[in-house]
């Protein structure tokens, strides 16, 4: 196949699937920065409108804060506890579903009216913070402190505090509504989503209430993290992405800090469940990309097939091509040669009876007639590649053919070249024909005795072998033929089957013998392996099947002869 074709094959592909990897980054790019924007917005949203609540709920508590401490400035006998004053305090406090207490800490500083009375003990509140920031500075309007732990009940509170003047401009104590936490954990877990966080803090960082709720981290300040630590001071409100001091899980948070009061309303979205629809979308389009990269790579393959099909399907048209050349070329020397070998038989006839007593003469012409009759085989061989010839095939021990072939291959081998046998002893009968046997074996003995140019030996040995295939076992016979010469290259073992290849000089050889060797092996069944390594030398190994039922047949006639 042509290699420029392949490599702009395989650049296609490649090409293809870069495409495809830069597609799948794009989208995924794009959706992941589609995601991260919703969640922003959608926190960004939520925020504000949590903190217009929290306005409106303050300013709601602020207007009852500043009657309460009116109608005492203008109620200076009223008594403390006052059972109608008290009872005017509790309406207040049904209008007020976030408040769980009210009450009114006289300038003393113990409470003078109470909503929980008479269940609060009589302790002195003067050293709570909301207490002393009205009485040291008179400009302090609303003031929020907290959280702080109830004397009374044992519970969170966060303090929203006015003052107190006296007709006569002297500090007259405070009025204090109490509001739990719990009531805005309550809340916002209806209002919110799970997997996020809603939190209020006062803007040095002190946390004032989370939902869900963290027992530890009430009244901690978190004044060294974002967005107390840089955020806030750069804007007022704002988004970003970072792992939570509480709980240390990553979220998207969005912040914003009320102008009317020093809060800041903080509410966050799991990074898990903000991005949990792009991670779906991802997969998708993962599994999509990996499904389209497999179709690819099988087309590809499917192509990869198709052309190597096609490419056999050249080499066998080109080798039935250069063996047509063989077989017509072939033709016309046998023909040739018969005409030769029938003049030079004529002529041994004709002097036979010629030298009669003179055993030297006989003996000579006795083994021209051998040869002629070789030769006829090697014409019956060259007919067969023509496929002009009728092959055929009988059952014969191989060990046998070699023996009998053997003065044939002393000769093709040289008078440099020795040849050793290994032949098996048990026997290895195959169907073959005999004359394309005899011209495989010649052809493999001339190839060793070219590989050795000074000299050498060729060693010839057969090895009957079984293999196995699950429960099935075939045997076969490997012929071996084995030189000590130059050896080949991995590329020149790979193309030595090939027709008219040969790595002779011009007018040496034709590279035909190897291809004639194959086509024989392959016809009667077997394969053909070559060993060889530079310089180390060449093994070619054909192996043949062994005929089972004739080995079976031969074992039994054996057997009767023993018994008999």
């Amino acid at each position: 196949m042509d290699v420029g074709r392949q490599i702009y094959r395989s650049r296609r592909s490649i090409a293809l699937s870069l495409c495809i990897a830069m597609l799948l980054a794009y989208e995924l790019w794009r959706s992941h920065a589609a995601a991260r924007e919703e969640a922003e917005k959608t926190v960004s949203n939520l925020v504000h409108v949590m903190s217009e609540q929290l306005v409106r709920t303050v300013q709601s508590i602020d207007l009852n804060l500043q009657d309460i401490a009116a109608e005492i400035v203008k109620r200076p006998e009223l008594a403390d506890n006052d059972p109608a004053f008290r009872g005017a305090l509790h309406k207040r406090l049904t209008t007020l579903p976030y408040v769980r207490a009210l009450f009114v800490i006289g300038p003393d500083g113990f409470i003078s009216h109470d909503t929980d009375f008479p269940g609060t003990p009589r302790v002195s509140l003067a050293d709570r913070g909301y207490f002393r920031a009205h009485e040291t500075d008179p400009s302090v309007q609303m003031h929020i402190d907290g959280p702080l732990k109830s004397r009374s009940r044992n519970v969170w509170f966060i303090s929203l505090s006015r003052r107190i003047n006296a007709e006569s401009g002297t500090f007259g104590g405070i009025v204090v509504a109490a509001v739990e936490p719990l009531y805005f954990e309550h809340f916002y877990t209806q209002l919110w989503m799970s997997g996020g966080t809603i939190l209020l803090a006062l803007a040095d960082g002190t946390l004032l209430a989370r939902s869900p709720h963290n027992e530890q981290a009430m009244g901690v300040s978190f004044a060294d993290d974002e967005p107390f630590r840089s955020y806030l001071h750069a804007q007022r409100s704002g988004v970003y992405w970072g792992r939570s001091p509480i709980d240390g899980v990553s979220r998207v948070i969005g912040y914003q800090r009320l102008n009317s009061i020093p809060v800041v309303v903080l509410m966050t979205l799991d990074e898990a469940d903000a991005m949990k629809e792009w991670r779906s979308h991802a997969r998708a389009g993962i599994v999509g990309a990996v499904i389209l990269q497999l179709l690819l790579l099988a087309l590809e393959w499917l192509s990869y097939r198709s052309r190597e099909r096609e490419e056999r399907a050249r080499i066998r048209l080109e080798h039935a091509q250069r063996l047509e050349a063989i077989g017509r070329f072939a033709a016309g020397v046998a023909h040739d040669i018969g005409n030769l070998m029938r003049i030079i038989r004529s002529g041994v006839t004709v002097l036979r009876p010629m030298m009669e007593g003179r055993q030297e003469a006989l003996a000579v012409l006795g083994e021209i007639d051998r040869t002629l009759s070789a030769g006829r085989d090697m014409v019956s061989q060259l007919l067969s590649q023509s496929r002009n010839a009728e092959t055929r095939p009988e059952v014969a021990d191989v060990n046998r053919l070699l023996s009998d072939a053997l003065p044939i291959l002393a000769q093709a081998a040289g008078p440099r070249t020795g040849i050793a046998t290994a032949l098996s002893d048990e026997e290895a009968p195959c169907l073959a024909d005999r004359a394309q046997f005899r011209s495989a074996i010649v052809n493999l003995v001339l190839n060793a005795r070219d590989a050795m140019p000074s000299g050498g030996t060729i060693t010839i040995g057969t090895l009957v072998v079984e293999e196995r295939n699950g429960d099935a076992v075939s045997r076969w016979v490997d012929i071996c033929i084995g030189d000590e010469g130059v050896g080949m290259t991995d590329d020149v073992r790979h193309q030595a089957f090939d027709p008219f290849f040969t790595t002779k000089a011009p007018g040496s050889g034709s590279g035909v013998g190897l291809s004639q060797v194959v086509d024989f092996v392959r016809r009667s069944g077997g394969r053909v392996e070559i060993l060889s390594r530079k310089d180390r030398g060449t093994t070619v190994r054909l192996r043949l099947p062994i005929e089972v039922a004739t080995t079976a047949a031969r074992r039994s006639d054996r057997k009767e002869d023993q018994d008999d």
